[in-house]
């Protein structure tokens, strides 16, 4: 077989492992992208969900304050 040409399936053949693991570091690649994005979100409602109690506690005590003043304690 050392003098036969070369034709478009050996070729195919030949690529198939590194296109096959170049696929793979593509979709480990996007997965990992997902992920940290997922975790960025997380992280942001979290920070909203905090920011949000905290301005319900400061409006409660607030509130308890101004009834305070008003009954004159």
């Amino acid at each position: 077989m050392a003098g036969a040409p070369v034709t478009a399936s050996m070729l195919t053949i030949g690529a198939a492992p590194s296109a096959a693991m170049g696929l793979t570091y593509v979709a480990m690649a996007d997965s990992i992208g997902l992920a940290m994005a997922n975790a960025t979100a997380a992280q942001q409602r979290g920070q909203i969900i905090g920011m949000t109690a905290t301005v319900e506690v400061v409006a409660i005590i607030i509130a308890a304050g101004i009834a305070g003043a008003a009954k004159g304690g």
